[in-house]
């Protein structure tokens, strides 16, 4: 077929096209219908359609796919599939499938959080990032998280396999950085840290000469491997509590710590943690290991330190007896380490000097401790003599109801207290109202100390001496008062009135009684032999019972008044009877009360035979003596 024929035939069909068209159709579909024919079709799986959010118009899956593309790429390459809703005027749901598909199928299109991402996009920030790099020296991931709002481990995908590439430079899985930024942080690190001769924290070291906090520590290791710079890291490997000791301050600092031990003989911890040293037991044990400390709990001295000092308390203590030990040691030491040392000092010297602890930190020597106490003998002697005069005392001290004085100046029952209420009426009569016999008093007691030690005492030291001597003078005074009374050295007047309010009745002394007792014991031998001459056996009866009620009543009440007196048991009728007898019996102590039980029993019966069982009493030792 020639060309001219073809073109006719192309004319022809044409012209046949044209006058179709003009032809009007015999049959019009309206536009409902023409909805439900398609409603129809899509529900027969005829045809896939997509109507949009109006309902005005149909999209092929084909056309919506274009139009996701060219949305992508109007957009550089980065869009919200929320955004392509609105865009598009398709319901989401189709839009989301639709994008799935693509993305699965299309490797240079990633989902991430609800976008759309290209690789031109991925490319595109990658040669921001490197824009940025050139500006900065060094970007971190988290800085290009805040920039671009995508997550970081996306980021890392998206900058590793570009590294050396679109972005020029070094990743080191957190920051991307130059070659001239390392070596420039590498400059002006070991430039400052060269320089430095005391020591700096990292913190100071960012702050005021803009180091990248992220990579300093790496640097610092460089550093310290290649030898560009002497010292140490103290701290922990944290910008907010590393800190860099250079080699020449270390030594500085130990020569000097070792010239300030060597001539004061100890360190103080405290001033070690102000020089930077955080654990100056630690530093202390490696710097001086070869000297002989020991270690307190805020400081460490010498042992020939404590040598000296121990000679210069031991002087002390000869010379005035007292010794504090914060005079002599360190000033800054502190208060547990001082009665520490003191305790320390206290058992070295045992050996040579005898003393003892006060107030924590003093020593007290036993010799000022005993001579202190032998100064009260003779005003004890002197006052003893006195209170023994009283018989109000004399009477508490036999009843062995006292009171002494405390520190507190509260009264307290130093021995056995007044009877138990639970007692006959009988006995509570005979109870005695509690005295307080106080040799020396809290006052007195401070005045004294102060005399002897001539010098103003400390309050503390002071309050130690009053509460380690008051009580035991006061005991002491006692117990010289109790030993005076059971042997007898009491000098009652002989003016004390009874409890009636008359003259007392002057008491017969120990070697009377003994004669008026063996007066009573030959007369009453006398008068047994007698009445055995009398045959009439009713008349000795008669005469054995005048006997017991005379001469044996007479030599008991006489021997049981003794007694009585002796023990502190008062008679208020001189003219006793078996009753008042056998009252005053039942307060005796052992072992006189069962001998006057059986005693006053045989009166009481009229056995005349019983009385003289009055030799077992006459000889007790603890009552007549051994004559």
């Amino acid at each position: 077929m020639s060309s001219s024929t073809s073109w006719e035939e192309i004319k022809k069909l044409a012209a046949d096209f044209q006058r179709v068209q003009l032809v009007e159709s015999s049959y019009k579909l309206s536009e409902r219908n023409c909805i439900e024919i398609i409603n129809k079709l899509i529900g027969l799986d005829l045809i896939n359609l997509y109507h949009s959010t109006d309902g005005k118009e149909f999209i092929t899956q084909k056309h919506l796919e274009k139009e996701i593309y060219d949305e992508i790429f109007v957009h550089d390459g980065r869009i919200n599939i929320v955004e392509l809703q609105s865009l598009l005027n398709i319901d989401i749901s189709y839009i989301e499938a639709k994008a799935s598909e693509i993305i699965k199928d299309d490797p240079n299109l990633t989902l991430i959080l609800g976008q759309i991402i290209s690789k031109d996009y991925m490319n595109k920030i990658s040669e921001e990032i490197n824009e940025l790099l050139k500006e900065k020296g060094s970007v971190s991931v988290a800085e290009l998280t805040n920039i671009y709002s995508l997550p970081g481990d996306f980021l890392y995908q998206v900058i590793k396999p570009r590294v050396g590439e679109i972005i020029k430079g070094n990743f080191d899985g957190n920051i991307i950085f130059t070659h001239n930024y390392i070596n420039h942080q590498k400059a002006l690190l070991s430039g400052v840290l060269e320089a430095s001769i005391r020591p700096i924290r990292f913190s100071q070291l960012i702050k005021e000469n803009n180091l990248d906090q992220s990579m300093i520590f790496e640097i610092f290791d460089e550093l310290i491997v290649a030898k560009q710079i002497n010292g140490k890291l103290f701290g922990s490997r944290q910008v907010a509590s590393a800190v860099f000791v250079p080699e020449f301050f270390t030594k500085a600092q130990d020569q000097y710590i070792q010239a300030f031990f060597k001539q004061n003989g100890y360190i103080d911890f405290s001033t070690l943690k102000k020089i930077g040293i955080t654990e100056p037991d630690n530093y202390v044990k490696s710097l001086l290991a070869t000297e002989d400390i020991q270690f307190l709990s805020s400081s460490c001295i010498s042992n020939f330190f404590i040598e000296q000092l121990g000679q210069e308390i031991e002087e002390q203590l000869n010379k005035n007896g007292i010794s504090e030990t914060m005079q002599i040691l360190p000033s800054n030491l502190s208060e547990k380490d001082v009665a520490s040392l003191t305790a320390t000092f206290c058992q070295k010297l045992k050996q040579n000097i005898d003393c003892v602890i006060m107030a924590e930190t003093y020593l007290v020597s036993r010799n000022f401790i005993k001579d202190f106490q032998n100064k009260f003998q003779d005003q004890m002697e002197s006052k003893s003599k006195e209170d023994l005069t009283k018989k109000n005392i004399v009477l508490a001290i036999k009843s062995e109801t006292l009171i002494v004085g405390s520190l507190d100046g509260k009264p307290v029952i130093s021995s056995k207290s007044s009877k138990s209420k639970s007692k006959s009426k009988s006995v509570q009569e005979s109870d005695h109202v509690n005295i307080e016999i106080v040799f020396i008093d809290k006052n007195n007691l401070i005045n004294q100390l102060k005399l002897l030690v001539n010098e103003d005492i400390n309050d503390d030291l002071m309050d130690s001496l009053v509460e380690y001597f008051l009580k035991p003078l006061n005991s002491q005074y006692l117990d010289l008062l109790k030993s005076k009374v059971e042997k007898g050295l009491v000098t009652i007047s002989e003016t004390d009135q009874s409890a009636d309010g008359k003259p007392a009745p002057k008491k017969l002394t120990i070697k009377e009684v003994q004669e008026k007792v063996k007066f009573f014991l030959i007369q009453g031998k006398i008068f047994d032999k007698a009445l055995k001459l009398f045959s009439n056996q009713k008349v000795q009866d008669q005469l054995n019972k005048h006997l017991l009620k005379t001469s044996c009543s007479e030599i008991t009440n006489e021997m049981l008044k003794l007694i009585a007196n002796e023990q502190m048991i008062q008679i208020t009728d001189q003219n006793l009877n078996s009753d008042s007898r056998n009252k005053i019996i039942q307060k005796l102590k052992d072992p006189f009360k069962q001998n006057f039980v059986e005693l006053n029993q045989s009166l009481t019966n009229q056995v005349k035979i019983e009385i003289f069982s009055l030799k077992n009493i006459y000889f007790v030792p603890e009552l007549f003596g051994s004559n």
